[in-house]
């Protein structure tokens, strides 16, 4: 996994009290350590670190050759770098070890930049954020040396950093849009290009339901990411009229990356025609495999992702599409509460102009 799937995977697991494969050295003691999101837990993570240096002297060698260990800082730090986001208005961006200027500048590969994020768009005064070189530091080194909390405090103000109050969660990827508003926006003609022609064959197929609901996911739904696992290659080229189907992952949170929905777009489609015992993995191969098939918010299987992901069939309407061609792989969609499992391409007359122009890029 990247370190993006395992920080939302790490985060999750831990916030519903599921496992964590290999498990989490000294887990009692950390679920006492109230691990609420808030500023001031971070300090609580100094002391608990202290404590556990004090009382059960771990050798750093030792420590880090065994899951629960590595598990143990690893969530501490997916942890860290969560508050520090929420406290930036601004989540952690995950970069991948080899594009780290952190991890190239220490040569050698170590632990400790084995994870590094940074906060785009939040104004963070620190461009690259390794919590494990101060979790690492505080448990392993000499006392009074790596602070957790001194380290967030280069990127958070003082009077932040001592609140006791949990913060709200950083907001979701992609771009902030209030679907309702942006479409009271739209001319007579925009509004026009919403309406959403079934093809002949719809009648008779489960996406029938799919093709009455948009409507009503235009008027109620709200805006997350998907990224598609594999569509028809006809949407790949200018064509003026129609649409084809395709196969979306998405998270209906709306917090996790483009990058992670890459990841597990990639894991899945890898299955597609292979024999395979699981029944949950042969399921999807099967199914991608068919090409008729559809399947509406159907689970992602844990092997995959961890982080509760899900898969829908949709239709891809080139009126809906920038330049009427399926020209990236992630793009906002809307999903609605009310409709579990339906998934509509966010229509490009309500796009923000910025994204409109990355698309076209």
């Amino acid at each position: 996994m990247t370190p993006a799937l395992s920080a939302l995977s790490y985060l999750h697991a831990w916030a519903q009290h599921a496992e964590i494969p290999g498990g989490i050295a000294f887990e009692p003691l950390l679920r006492r350590l109230a691990l609420d999101h808030s500023p001031a837990s971070l300090g609580r993570i100094d002391t608990f670190l202290d404590a556990l240096r004090t009382a059960k002297k771990p050798q750093r060698e030792a420590f880090l050759a065994e899951a629960p260990g590595q598990n143990l800082l690893y969530l501490l730090a997916f942890y860290v770098a969560d508050v520090v986001g929420r406290a930036l208005h601004c989540g952690p961006e995950w970069v991948p070890h080899a594009q780290s200027g952190l991890a190239q500048a220490q040569g050698a590969p170590s632990f400790e930049t084995s994870i590094v994020c940074n906060f785009p768009g939040a104004g963070a005064s620190v461009r690259e954020f390794a919590p494990l070189v101060a979790i690492c530091g505080r448990l392993f080194g000499a006392p009074g040396g790596h602070s957790v909390a001194a380290t967030a405090g280069a990127l958070v103000t003082p009077e932040l950093l001592a609140s006791t109050s949990a913060l709200p969660p950083a907001p979701g990827f992609g771009y902030p849009l209030e679907l309702q508003e942006a479409l009271s926006r739209c001319g007579a003609q925009d509004r026009a290009s919403l309406e959403m022609l079934p093809p002949g064959w719809a009648a008779e197929d489960p996406l029938a339901g799919f093709f009455a609901s948009v409507p009503h996911m235009l008027r109620m739904g709200r805006v997350a990411w998907g990224a598609v696992i594999e569509a028809n290659e006809s949407l790949l080229t200018h064509q003026a009229y129609g649409g084809a189907t395709g196969e979306v992952v998405y998270d209906p949170t709306g917090q996790a990356p483009a990058a992670v929905l890459h990841e597990v777009a990639q894991a899945l489609l890898s299955m597609k025609g292979q024999r395979i015992e699981d029944p949950a993995l042969a399921h999807f191969s099967a199914h991608f495999a068919n090409g008729k098939t559809r399947v509406f918010g159907l689970d992602v299987p844990p092997a995959i992702s961890p982080y509760p992901l899900k898969v829908a069939t949709t239709f891809f309407d080139r009126g809906y599409l920038p330049g009427k061609v399926l020209a990236h792989r992630s793009f906002p969609i809307v999903i609605s509460p009310s409709l579990p499992g339906m998934v509509l391409f966010l229509p490009a007359v309500v796009w923000p102009a910025v994204l409109l122009q990355a698309w076209r890029r």
